[in-house]
């Protein structure tokens, strides 16, 4: 990646999209490269960026994960210098992700977090990033491919359903929330859904999304169990204390919402009081999936 500078969470996406794919497919093989970094990325001449094979390149411990060698982990690294210019580490241990990453900062926070388990899935990633830069025709599923020998890398070309926005989820707070927001933490902590989604599903509108929070905090909040069917099944399986802190919520009110159709993501700041006295503020966002004609609530981060 020498040679290419810092670049717009666009241009980083579009250039490592392919190398995304080709460790999904690796893994997808049950296999594992180990040895992700920036000099394990090439581009060829027409522009095109190839994952070089780990035989070839030796593992950089800046951009390896703590804990030991995650590939996840290490090309949410690799993002994170396309658009920054600087490892992991030169934003702390846990690194918190500048917000000059701009759209790509909650897949790439999701990817650094420190406990493998809450980090998205190689396919996962890629498909994150092929929903909001590829062309509209190459959303669709794909079919799988044929390795490819260039040199004496492997360059796993294989085409990967295209299941947009599914982000695993933890039982962790995100880095950028307040260790004491006990509400947020319940929309953070989980695993999106790998259902498929209806096909061509019509995408949401900004208004329709905007629409969808109100709904979903009021829903929450007055039936914590109808709420609960709101969230992707993954997702309810990681959030146990779901039901007992939206219990705890009275009188939620929106200050403000924003829909994002392109990152199928809605934004929103609310205030509530506590059950036992006092009352918070947060800022929360909504990553969603379509299921047919339904919406449901993949991730979130909060603030």
């Amino acid at each position: 990646m020498s040679g290419y500078g810092v670049l717009s969470p666009d241009d980083a996406a579009r250039l490592l999209l392919p190398v995304a794919e080709s460790v999904a497919a690796v893994h997808a093989a049950s296999g594992r490269h180990g040895a992700i970094s920036p000099a394990a990325v090439e581009v060829d001449e027409s522009g095109r960026a190839l994952l070089v094979d780990s035989s070839r390149v030796a593992p950089d411990p800046a951009y390896t994960a703590p804990g030991g060698a995650d590939d996840v982990w290490s090309l949410a690294a690799v993002l994170l210098h396309a658009t920054t210019g600087h490892p992991p580490g030169a934003y702390g241990t846990p690194p918190t992700v500048p917000r000059t990453t701009g759209w790509l900062a909650p897949l790439i926070e999701l990817g650094l977090r420190p406990e493998a388990r809450e980090r998205p899935s190689a396919a996962e990633l890629a498909d994150y990033l092929r929903a909001r830069v590829a062309p509209p025709a190459e959303r669709r599923p794909l079919p799988v491919g044929a390795l490819v020998l260039a040199g004496a890398a492997v360059l796993a070309l294989l085409g990967v359903v295209g299941a947009a926005l599914l982000f695993t989820g933890g039982d962790d707070a995100p880095r950028t929330r307040p260790e004491s927001s006990d509400a947020a933490s319940t929309e953070a902590e989980e695993e999106p859904t790998t259902a498929e989604p209806s096909a061509d599903p019509t995408p949401p509108t900004a208004a329709e999304l905007e629409s969808f929070a109100r709904d979903y905090v009021a829903t929450a909040s007055g039936d914590p169990d109808l709420g609960f069917t709101w969230l992707t099944a993954a997702y309810q399986q990681r959030s146990p204390r779901y039901q007992q802190v939206w219990a705890s919520i009275r009188d939620p009110r929106l200050l403000s919402v924003t829909g994002d159709p392109r990152a199928m993501s809605v934004s929103y700041t609310y205030r509530y009081r506590l059950a036992g006295g006092g009352t918070r503020t947060e800022d929360i966002t909504l990553f969603l999936v379509q299921d047919g004609d339904r919406l449901l609530i993949a991730d979130a981060t909060a603030h």
